[in-house]
């Protein structure tokens, strides 16, 4: 099991914000580099992203830092995710965005939403044991994120119902677990949940903006379609692409653009189950949908934009794409949220 060598840099950031030798507990881990690892694009073990929470521990000399981490500007570092939450309509929006595009960070989903009539809980399941050192290191980290998340909606004490974590409270820790969750934390529970008021879902986050929520979600769904694919490059044509509109970037220009010969481009796209032509439709539908998300812009406008001759003939092209007309699809971007 691998997780996105982005977890590493959180946790390297938040010791040099908090004034420890990041670079010394990488080193002690056999890292000289998480700039590296990141460039590199290549996921790490799941049992090196142990291994560093570990000695984070150890040279902090503080076993509840993954609630520093949690909360730390240090998570901004997740550049998929941040402009999404900050801009989304809605908190049910933000966990939704979560659940689909979580993949490109971990190798699977460690949140669920369950919901009651008047209640809702984020059920927390880490990658790792939290009877380990590094599992409740990751435990607390996720649930101090959720906290800020929480806050990003609004959320006041008397909003949040309960705090559930599984294990004892550490001696002498109650009063830093008040601090960061409230007095409603309880320990020793069956289950590792937040528990809070339902409505809090769907009230309208004050951060939102939609022309700036489209364009984030347009990146990660491109960068989520890429590491399905198991190639970097579909998300290659897929940017050479988006560069090239309103303009329909023909195979041979898309292979020049990447250095690479045609018939080089059209084999390796047919081994990932891909043809040039679906990328430059999946292409026009997200620069499309980014445009109609600006409510300003008349349906003209955008089909001018996008190189159409004329309105039917974008209406049709919509259509034909994701199974909508642009109106329609302006229509549900007014409902509350957009589930991905």
């Amino acid at each position: 099991m691998h997780v996105a060598p982005t977890h590493l840099k959180i946790i390297a950031s938040t010791l040099d914000v908090e004034g420890f030798d990041a670079g010394r507990v990488l080193q002690r881990c056999g890292i000289d580099s998480v700039d590296a690892l990141e460039q590199r694009g290549e996921w790490i073990p799941l049992a090196l992203f142990d291994q560093v929470m570990a000695a984070t521990v150890q040279a902090t000399g503080d076993p509840s830092f993954g609630l520093v981490v949690g909360k730390s500007i240090a998570m901004l570092q997740f550049r998929i995710f941040t402009p999404l939450a900050l801009s989304a309509p809605s908190l049910r929006q933000v966990i939704a965005d979560l659940l689909h595009f979580g993949p490109l960070a971990l190798p699977r989903v460690e949140l669920a939403l369950v919901e009651t009539a008047d209640s809702a809980s984020l059920l927390m399941d880490p990658l790792l044991n939290h009877d380990s050192l590094s599992g409740r290191f990751r435990t607390e980290q996720i649930a101090s994120g959720l906290m800020q998340m929480l806050r990003l909606a609004g959320a006041e004490g008397k909003d949040i119902a309960q705090f559930r974590f599984p294990y004892p409270c550490p001696q002498g820790m109650a009063p830093r677990y008040a601090a960061a969750f409230g007095a409603c934390v309880a320990f020793d529970q069956t289950d590792c949940a937040l528990s809070f008021r339902r409505t809090l879902l769907d009230t309208p986050l004050p951060s939102h903006d939609p022309l700036a929520y489209t364009a984030a979600r347009t990146r990660a769904e491109l960068a989520l379609s890429a590491r399905r694919a198991g190639s970097g490059l579909a998300e290659e044509v897929r940017q050479a692409l988006m560069r090239a509109l309103p303009h329909q970037a023909s195979v041979e220009e898309t292979a020049a653009q990447l250095g690479i010969s045609e018939r080089r481009l059209r084999r390796q796209l047919q081994q990932l189950g891909l043809t040039h032509s679906d990328l430059v439709q999946e292409c026009q539908r997200l620069s499309a949908e980014r445009l109609l998300a600006d409510a300003r812009l008349s349906l003209k406008q955008v089909a001018d934009a996008m190189g159409f001759s004329s309105v039917s003939t974008f209406h049709r092209a919509f259509r034909r794409w994701s199974g909508l007309t642009p109106s329609d699809w302006r229509e549900r971007r007014q409902t509350p949220s957009i589930l991905g």
